[in-house]
Parts: structure tokens; C-alpha cells; sequence
């Protein structure tokens, strides 16, 4: 999980803050992913100076150039709240068993990604809709499916090798 300090004009923040604003369009200049965690700094242009007032907000979609018109060199960031562990330690010492359960939930979460991204590949490599085919969108969903599929059996292996399997 990636933090990104991201500058956030008063009106905003205000929205952010209030809930009204769930979403932020970014230049797709960092490496943002689901999981990922927003750090928005209420900045004040007039002033040019950071007022102090912070919000974080956790990545929950992201929707990219290839996808429904979304303008190319930027991203639609979906967000929510910060999911924190409660099953923590005060001291942040991890079990064996809750680093295999995070590995198995990440493992899990990441097949659902693949699932999902060759499904949108499929749809772009073969559309029912009557639209064109767009090779480019189905390559770069296959290869966000490959990867995900990795990330899945990396975790799974990892949890194995933790529970002692």
C-alpha cells in the first residue's frame, strides 16, 4: 500500500471532508492502485500556502484513460474511507496466522481483479454491442488480468509458506 500526497483546493477539500466528493481525476503520473491511500492537503492558492487541514481516503476503483472516455494521461479515483485493522496490535507485531489471513485476503482480492480485468478484455476483444473491437484496451486489460494473476499466486504461496503448508 502506496501513500500519495495529493494538493486539494479549499472548495474540494470541503467536499471531501463532508462526503459529498468521493471521487478525484489526476494525471496518471504515479503508480495509484486500489488499496492505495490518499493524503489530501488542503491547499490555499490565494495564499499559496498549505493550510494544516488533512484528509485520508483509501482507493477503492480506479477508472483509466482506456476505459469510458476518461481524457488519456489521467485517472477517475473512486475512494472511501480508510479500512484500519482492528485486529491489530497496539505495537503493530503481526501473528502468523493474521499474516497469512492478510496474504490470503490480498491473494483473494487480487484473483477477483484478474477475473474482473479479463472480462473487460474479453469485451473489448470481442464486443457485443456492435462497436469495434479495440485491440489496444483487450491487451492492456490482459496484461492488468496477468499481473494480477501473479500477484494472487504470489500471495497464496506466501500464506502456505507462513502457515507452515
Amino acid at each position: 500500500m502506496t501513500r500519495h500526497e495529493l494538493k486539494t483546493w479549499p472548495q474540494y477539500f470541503a467536499a471531501v471532508r463532508s462526503g459529498k466528493k468521493r471521487f478525484e481525476i489526476r494525471r496518471n503520473d504515479r503508480e495509484f492502485a486500489v488499496g492505495d491511500v490518499l493524503v489530501l492537503r488542503e491547499f490555499d492558492p490565494e495564499q499559496d500556502v498549505y493550510t494544516g487541514q488533512v484528509e485520508e481516503r483509501q482507493i477503492t476503483f480506479l477508472l483509466s484513460e482506456e476505459d469510458y472516455g476518461v481524457i488519456h494521461g489521467f485517472v477517475a479515483i473512486g475512494f472511501g474511507e480508510v479500512v484500519h485493522h482492528g485486529d491489530m496490535p497496539a505495537d503493530g507485531a503481526l501473528t502468523a496466522a493474521q499474516l497469512a489471513h492478510w496474504h490470503e485476503t490480498v491473494s483473494n482480492n487480487a484473483a477477483l481483479r484478474a477475473q474482473d480485468a479479463r472480462k473487460v478484455a474479453q469485451s473489448y476483444a470481442a464486443p457485443t454491442t456492435g462497436r469495434a473491437a479495440m485491440p489496444v484496451a483487450a491487451d492492456r486489460h490482459s496484461a492488468v488480468a496477468a499481473a494480477a494473476e501473479t500477484e494472487a499466486a504470489f500471495h497464496a504461496a506466501a500464506a502456505k509458506i507462513v502457515r507452515g503448508k
